[in-house]
């Protein structure tokens, strides 16, 4: 079944796909040129935008309230508001993280089990979304300096966890009741979906 909610969705993921690329590439040091504070700048730009696509991208079904928290987006400087408005217009707007096993029950291809701690949790969401406001803007020169350093060795992680809240997950688009199987792939394939109905949702085993 083709949905366009869902292809615009999977073009987002896509989009996330690249970003997330380019963190690696520069983060590792592969952009030489690159200055510490400006690598690091750049690999938590890249971090702000996903975080931004990651919380708009199940509002992609209803335009009226996409446009909204978009023309919005720029003055949320608490993660924590930015995220409440969001569940407020779709409670289910943040991806499940799953693992998916052979199932044992008759008639289910596979279970999907929750991932455990090692994603990007909300609240993971809300600390690393909050960090940009030192990050990004001009430091006040009476201000103590970032910890660069600081700041790079953590970037992995970051980068870890944005990977696996999104490496398999379901999603619900606003106004939509299906669940969305949505698979990342490879980095040289496209992002997927599969759609589930409600009555058709396998279980997970817990």
């Amino acid at each position: 079944m083709q949905s366009p909610d869902a292809q615009r969705y999977c073009s987002m993921m896509a989009e996330i796909k690249t970003r997330h690329r380019l963190v690696k590439v520069v983060g590792e040091g592969h952009v030489l040129a690159f200055p510490q504070a400006a690598r690091v700048e750049f690999v938590y730009l890249q971090f702000r935008k996903i975080l931004e696509l990651i919380a708009m991208g199940s509002l992609l079904a209803n335009s009226k309230a996409l446009a909204q928290v978009q023309s919005k987006i720029q003055r949320y400087w608490n993660a924590k508001d930015l995220l409440k408005d969001i569940q407020a217009i779709n409670p289910d707007f943040y991806p499940r993280p799953i693992v998916q096993k052979p199932s044992q029950r008759p008639g289910v291809k596979m279970d999907w089990l929750d991932r455990s701690d090692d994603y990007l949790t909300k609240d993971r969401f809300v600390t690393l979304y909050d960090k940009f406001g030192g990050i990004l803007h001009a430091r006040n020169p009476f201000a103590r300096e970032q910890d660069y350093s600081r700041l790079e060795k953590t970037a992995p992680n970051w980068y870890l966890w944005i990977q696996n809240v999104l490496n398999a997950h379901t999603i619900r688009l606003v106004g939509d009741p299906n669940i969305w199987l949505m698979q990342m792939g490879s980095d040289s394939k496209p992002p997927t979906y599969t759609l589930f109905a409600p009555t058709a949702l396998p279980k997970p085993n817990r």
